[in-house]
C-alpha cells in the first residue's frame, strides 16, 4: 500500500533539499510536485513562481502520481497555496489533497529573511517580505485545515531543525 508523507511549504523554504536528504536516509522515493507537473505538461515553471492554471495543474499532478508504481512510504514535496498570475495567494483545491491521499502532512517553515536569501541566490528573484510572511501563514493554516478534513497527522517543522524532523520521520517510518 502506498503511503505518502506530504512536505508542504512556500517556495524557497528548503522542501526539496530536505526531502532529498530524508529520502536517502530512509531509502524511500522522493518526488517534487512541481517537477511531476512540469514533466506531465512538458513545460518549465517560471523563476518568479507566479503560476497560471493552478487548478488544471493539480489534474496533471494527480495523473502523474497515479502512474507511479510505488508501494510503501514515499515523500512528495509541494504546496498548499501558490501565487497566481496576479501575485495573490491562492489555495490549491481541497479535492487535490483528497485525490492524492497523503498519509501525513509536514509543513516546513523558515525565517522570511532566509527564504528571501535563498530566492535571491537560487532564482535571482526577490519577493516582498510581507507577501512571503502572509504566504507562509496561509500555507500553515490551510495545511492544518486539510489535515483536519482528511483526519491525518499534521506537523510544522522549522527548516534547519534536522533533529526534530528526523525524530518525526523515525516515528512515522518504522
Amino acid at each position: 500500500m502506498r503511503k505518502m508523507i506530504f512536505f508542504g511549504g512556500i517556495h524557497g523554504v528548503g522542501k526539496t533539499s530536505l526531502c532529498k536528504d530524508l529520502a536517502t536516509l530512509h531509502e524511500i522515493p522522493h518526488f517534487s510536485a512541481s517537477k511531476l507537473i512540469s514533466n506531465e505538461k512538458e513545460e518549465v515553471y517560471s523563476r518568479n513562481k507566479l503560476i497560471p492554471d493552478i487548478e488544471q495543474n493539480q489534474d496533471f499532478l494527480s495523473n502523474s502520481l497515479n502512474r507511479l508504481t510505488i508501494s510503501g512510504w514515499f515523500l512528495l514535496d509541494g504546496h498548499f497555496c501558490l501565487l497566481n498570475q496576479s501575485s495573490e495567494i491562492t489555495r490549491i483545491p481541497f479535492e487535490t489533497f483528497s485525490r492524492i491521499s497523503p498519509t501525513i502532512i509536514i509543513v516546513l517553515t523558515d525565517l522570511i529573511g532566509s527564504i528571501q536569501e535563498r530566492f535571491s541566490q537560487r532564482d535571482g528573484y526577490q519577493f516582498d517580505s510581507k507577501l512571503l510572511e502572509s504566504f507562509q501563514t496561509a500555507e500553515i493554516e490551510y495545511a492544518r485545515e486539510i489535515s483536519n478534513h482528511l483526519n491525518i497527522p499534521f506537523f510544522v517543522a522549522q527548516s534547519g531543525d534536522t533533529m526534530s524532523i528526523r525524530k518525526i520521520m523515525s516515528k512515522i517510518i518504522q
